[in-house]
């Protein structure tokens, strides 16, 4: 089904200078809301479906994306990191039908509600409303990942945001050799061949270099071409939940692999 973008109502955030849990003492560290987060309580209940909803931060372009159990999310917000205020503003979701619509109402309606955040300790916030009430719960979406892990042969799941079709003649995949910091594999039409470089004074930094592959033609080389595009603009990677590998663009989760 071809997906329409259309707009969700908008999110209106008043000023908040603090929001407690009432199952968490709230910590006053600070929050950095960088990054994907999986939304794993909402008004109080754990949120259990297979595709977890997520929501992801871009602070330096101040662009808000995510999925909410059907649909993708996307638009912008602001923030005051000090006041731990959050204005989400004027969102734009997907519509498409799928079999977590009720999940999808509910994480929705929670970030309605949202006027505030705030630390519940490490990896996890609370997103409160107006009465300092968590109504959404969330929890880091990667994990830092050692460098060793990296090693042996990674299926291609997922390129943003889209799965990989499961009909696709040759399924594309990575091969990490961490000792010799190198990559192959099959983009989907092409074996491909390069290196990678991992920069010590950043955590979970990566970039490919100097990625060439075959030159042969294929009926549709979307998918190559889009794996190819983000390998040359990876520089992170980390771990999900599911254990799965995952690279980021720009702190946008672009690619991602399961083991063999």
């Amino acid at each position: 089904m071809k997906k329409k973008i259309i707009p969700v109502v908008a999110m209106a955030f008043i000023a908040l200078a603090s929001c407690q849990s009432s199952k968490n003492q709230a910590v006053t560290s600070p929050v950095n809301l960088d990054g994907e987060w999986c939304i794993t309580e909402v008004n109080g209940s754990a949120i259990t479906i297979k595709e977890m909803p997520y929501i992801g931060f871009n602070v330096e372009d101040g662009r808000v994306y995510g999925y909410t159990g059907c649909n993708n999310i996307m638009g912008a917000f602001k923030q005051n990191a000090e006041a731990g205020t959050l204005d989400l503003g004027q969102m734009a979701s997907t519509m498409m039908a799928g079999p977590n619509m009720d999940v999808e109402r509910n994480v929705l309606n929670a970030l309605g509600q949202v006027k505030g955040y705030k630390s519940l300790g490490k990896d996890e916030v609370a997103l409160c409303n107006e009465k300092k009430r968590p109504v959404v719960i969330l929890k880091k979406r990667s994990q830092e990942m050692a460098l060793k892990d990296l090693n042996g042969e990674w299926n291609i799941v997922k390129v943003n945001g889209e799965d990989v079709p499961a009909e696709v003649e040759k399924q594309p995949f990575l091969a990490f050799d961490v000792a010799k910091k190198s990559i192959s594999g099959c983009a989907g039409c092409n074996t491909i061949r390069g290196g990678f470089v991992i920069n010590d004074a950043q955590k979970q930094s990566i970039t490919f270099q100097n990625v060439a592959s075959t030159r042969m033609m294929c009926p549709d080389m979307t998918l190559e071409n889009n794996i190819l595009q983000v390998l040359g603009k990876a520089d992170r990677y980390g771990q999900l939940g599911n254990g799965n590998l995952v690279l980021y663009v720009d702190g946008k989760q672009a690619m991602e692999l399961r083991k063999r």
